[in-house]
């Protein structure tokens, strides 16, 4: 399954530099996209937010954080079900 490879290579990475913006923010997008947790992607965003507000990895995020919230209000809410959980 390409997304659970995807984010075995992403969580090595982040065991070298935890607090890795674009890691960080893909791993957003593959539990997003690929795996349908839009609250393990809001966290994941949330803290390339945190950690960058400014730089390209954080505009990224807030404007993908932004989208998710638009299109799924209850989702992205701290403590939110994934859809079908």
């Amino acid at each position: 399954n390409q997304p659970d490879k995807a984010l075995e290579q992403f969580e090595h990475s982040l065991t070298i530099n935890s607090k890795h913006p674009k890691t960080l923010l893909n791993v957003g997008i593959v539990k997003a996209f690929g795996k349908q947790d839009l609250d393990g992607a809001a966290q994941a965003w949330r803290e390339v937010i945190a950690l960058t507000p400014d730089g390209p990895e954080g505009q990224a995020a807030k404007r993908a954080l932004d989208s998710m919230q638009s299109a799924h209000p209850a989702s992205s809410q701290p403590g939110a079900r994934k859809p079908g959980a």
